[in-house]
């Protein structure tokens, strides 16, 4: 098949194929710059991956972060490294070198599944059936892209596709009006409702030394610290006894929709 367009003649079976060089290039970028990250910030809403792994090797009885912060580190070197030879056959396939191409990305494939692997096992380990679901869903989507990145070579090129200006340019329109829309959706939450991940809460008292605390959509660790310390400040005369927390979100890495109670008694 291919794509006229301007009187260059663009095999759309190369157009896939591009596609699947940049989606795992993209991929991995974004999955290192998450653990570059390790955190929110404006405009990224990331995972704090330092923690993650560590409460993941506590509950299995290795609570030194050491071991947990070597296992992050081989992790990420496998994400880099995927990442590097899957951009690199990207460079290779806009360069025209297939055979060249098609050997980087084959180790990027590699360095790909050995990365599900590893997470595939550590989510059995640990007990993570939804991780589980997601990279056994990532390691069959690499295996398929190898194979249609590879199919997609030797596939007849007998049928013949065009656009015309106008599609380009009403496509062009509808899609600069989506991205628009979506960008502005974006910019606007980030001004008026990013805060949530910061301020800290009020406390609602629904008994006698007992407070209840809800939780915004996204809240995470920070409005948590904060809001104890505006209970302390709030409630001078009140000394904290336990916390309880209905269900047990943060034990599952979600904070979202949380509630939890803090019980107190007079200070003596």
């Amino acid at each position: 098949m291919n794509l006229s367009f301007r009187e260059n003649k663009i095999s759309t079976n190369q157009l896939i194929r591009y596609s699947i060089l940049f989606y795992w290039s993209i991929f991995w970028l974004f999955n290192i710059v998450d653990k570059a990250i390790g955190g929110s910030l404006f405009l990224w809403v990331g995972r704090d991956r330092f923690a993650q792994f560590q409460k993941f090797f506590a509950s299995a009885g290795l609570e030194s972060p050491i071991i947990a912060n070597a296992a992050l580190t081989v992790a990420a070197a496998l994400e880099v490294f995927a990442f590097v030879f899957c951009i690199g056959a990207l460079i290779y396939f806009l360069l025209k070198k297939t055979e060249t191409s098609r050997a980087w990305f084959f180790v990027g494939i590699i360095l790909t599944l050995i990365t599900f692997t590893i997470f595939s096992i550590g989510d059995h380990v640990f007990g993570d059936r939804f991780e589980l679901l997601e990279h056994t869903l990532f390691w069959f989507l690499t295996l398929f892209s190898w194979v249609a990145f590879n199919r997609l070579e030797n596939t007849s090129n007998d049928e013949k596709l065009s656009i015309s200006k106008k599609q380009i340019v009403v496509a062009s329109i509808v899609s600069f009006l989506i991205v628009s829309t979506t960008c502005f959706s974006i910019f606007d939450y980030n001004k008026n409702y990013f805060s949530r991940r910061t301020d800290a809460l009020s406390a609602q008292e629904v008994s006698d030394n007992i407070y209840k605390v809800s939780f915004p959509f996204l809240g995470g660790s920070v409005v948590f610290e904060k809001t104890l310390e505006k209970f302390l400040i709030e409630y001078p005369t009140k000394k904290i006894n336990h916390i309880y927390t209905v269900p047990n979100p943060l034990r599952l890495k979600k904070a979202d929709g949380l509630i939890f109670y803090i019980m107190t008694e007079e200070k003596e």
